[in-house]
């Protein structure tokens, strides 16, 4: 089907015009679309019909249009005072006259300007009339759906409409912005997704994918041409330089997890001139959800395969001898300043409600000394009891950002996970990706819906994130029915030969009191993050204290060689005994007649006391 579109060319000399209208009809018949040409020969006849007639499609205006007349740029300025979406080409055959003709042009408001020379003979890097022609056709559809391109939005999608309303804000009251969002978010997908479309066959098909927590927003497209569908992330953010970066990061990944584990980003940047987003796209495949979103399914899914093959297959490479060097645990343990003033604004926000509920634990204490906890933890790096860890800990490349909506669970038999936006890859503590993952889960995914939003919710959430730890679920193992607690006990419970602690050279004390630190770490930097519910919060920020609390616990419990120097159960372990009524596993395990509690059959694997 031939698309009809509207054109304005303005040229004070008769013998250049036919040449134009000649080259680009034959470019433009190639691509489905025929040209109604205005042709005039001066400023003010073209500035009179612009005022009186719609919008051009696009305009191709000469610089110069004779002595004692107007110039084009008086052309381009009433293009843009008109209104609509004019693609404008500003050309001139006399470039040596009129040096600076381009800046001109395009402060008027033009798309290009170009001398008329290079365009008739096809130079200056492809601005050739078939290079014209396409350029035209990619703006017009920027704006509006053709016969042959299309690009449609998922229908009462709460969550891609806040995406494409924060796209497109700020605004005066009674601009809808999400219509600008759309529109942005349109003319990027178009640019990395379709700059060669067919004219008979292409559908962009765009919904939600992830929230935006590294600062960009993360929606999903469907290529669709035919029967054939592709599906791709588009990565849309303000910040060019973080896209740049996160590129580049993503690219190292790649190399060492391979594109089978990782999804490359592809092509170049590409941006929306007027509102300033860039945007970067990759591919996926057809189908894939979230991690969130698979887990978020009925009981029965295989969650334990899905972990054992992100960290036990995928992310194990990032923990080979080459991957892996010492720094020291301040580096690793004092936060960030932006960390440290959420957590103070965080403590501030529910100090009323934090003290009461460690108020009423059956060992009351003073709100003010778990306060102490958590601020010199990430001011200084200290465990509770002043205790600051000297010496080295290993840091890997890791994933860094590892959550639950850049992990992707493609739709075949065993449900193979795939990882997306290696934005954060880099040096980091070994134990980085897992509690983030983990603690993601526990406060975003499990239990979501209407819990978070009750404060009866947060002693169940405390209390369970209390057994995060391998020795405490060996006294006390969850039945795991539910997909999310599956997937959590699974990599809880085989973390240590996930990391290859054993090869870190690390012994079980010096193992378990860096992984209740980093758990406590990822609860204060999620538990203070923006749009975590209150209970949540609260929640992350009680459980943060008990992981500090167990971490130095297990610290105490090691001698100079980094080897166990007690034999009492580790504090997060008589801990777990002590709460007997934890709603999610109520039971504990039967006594012997002596008093002596039955041996449990699971031992955390991959660790030795040597």
């Amino acid at each position: 089907m031939t698309l009809e579109i509207r054109g304005l060319l303005v040229d004070d000399e008769a013998p250049n015009t036919p040449i134009i209208r000649g080259s680009m009809d034959l470019e433009f018949e190639d691509i489905g679309m025929k040209v109604g040409w205005t042709v005039l020969p001066d400023a003010t006849s073209a500035r009179k019909t612009i005022r009186d007639s719609p919008p051009f499609d696009f305009a191709i205006v000469d610089y110069g249009l004779g002595e004692g007349q107007q110039s084009g740029i008086a052309v381009v300025e009433a293009i843009r005072a008109r209104g609509g979406n004019t693609y404008v080409l500003v050309i001139t055959g006399l470039g040596n006259k009129y040096p600076n003709f381009r800046d001109e042009a395009l402060r008027a408001g033009a798309d290009d300007a170009v001398i008329r020379f290079v365009l008739n003979m096809g130079r200056q890097g492809g601005m050739t009339f078939r290079a014209l022609a396409n350029r035209i056709r990619l703006h017009l559809a920027r704006k509006r759906d053709f016969d042959g391109l299309k690009v449609t939005f998922t229908d009462g999608d709460l969550a891609l409409e806040s995406t494409l309303h924060t796209i497109g804000s700020p605004n005066p009251p009674g601009v809808d912005s999400v219509a600008i969002g759309k529109s942005i978010v349109r003319s990027l997908a178009i640019d990395c997704l379709a700059p060669n479309y067919r004219p008979d066959a292409t559908t962009l098909a765009v919904s939600y994918l992830a929230s935006g927590r590294s600062g960009a927003h993360v929606c999903r497209v469907d290529h669709m041409e035919g029967r054939s569908i592709t599906s791709y992330v588009l990565k849309i953010g303000l910040d060019r330089r973080a896209l740049e970066f996160e590129l580049s990061a993503n690219e190292r990944a790649l190399h060492l997890l391979g594109a089978g584990d990782l999804v490359g980003f592809s092509g170049q940047i590409r941006t929306h001139r007027t509102s300033g987003y860039h945007a970067v796209a990759a591919r996926l495949a057809t189908g894939a959800v979230t991690l969130a979103e698979w887990l978020s399914g009925p009981p029965g899914r295989q969650a334990e395969s899905v972990a054992d093959i992100l960290f036990g297959a995928q992310l194990t490479k990032l923990f080979e001898p080459g991957q892996r060097e010492t720094r020291s645990f301040a580096e690793w343990l004092v936060a960030t300043p932006v960390l440290r003033l959420r957590l103070r604004e965080t403590l501030n926000l529910y100090e009323e409600i934090l003290a009461a509920v460690w108020g009423s634990e059956e060992q009351a204490s003073d709100e003010a000394e778990h306060r102490e906890i958590l601020s010199a933890f990430v001011d200084q790096g200290a465990l509770p009891g002043g205790r600051k860890p000297e010496g080295k800990t290993v840091f890997i490349d890791a994933f860094g950002d590892l959550h639950s909506t850049n992990v992707l669970v493609y739709p075949s038999p065993d449900s193979r996970p795939v990882l997306v936006d290696a934005s954060m890859y880099g040096p980091n503590h070994w134990a980085v990706d897992a509690a983030r993952l983990v603690v993601d889960l526990v406060l975003s995914v499990r239990r979501a819906g209407a819990a978070p939003l009750q404060w009866s919710d947060t002693a169940e959430v405390s209390a369970y994130l209390d057994g995060l730890c391998a020795p405490a679920r060996s006294v006390q193992p969850a039945i795991n029915a539910d997909p999310v607690d599956a997937f959590v006990g699974q990599v809880v419970d085989k973390l240590p030969s996930y990391v290859r602690a054993e090869a870190l050279q690390m012994t079980t004390e010096q193992w378990h009191w860096q992984w209740h630190a980093a758990l406590a770490k990822e609860l204060i930097r999620q538990g203070t993050r923006a749009g975590l519910s209150g209970s949540r919060a609260v929640a992350a920020l009680i459980a943060a204290v008990r992981q500090l609390t167990f971490a130095a616990d297990a610290f105490d419990r090691i001698d100079y060689t980094g080897h166990v120097r007690e034999t009492r159960p580790p504090a997060c372990v008589r801990n777990r005994v002590d709460q007997q009524d934890w709603p999610s596993n109520p039971a504990i395990p039967a006594q012997r007649a002596d008093g002596d509690r039955e041996p449990s059959s699971r031992e955390p694997e991959g660790l030795s006391d040597g």
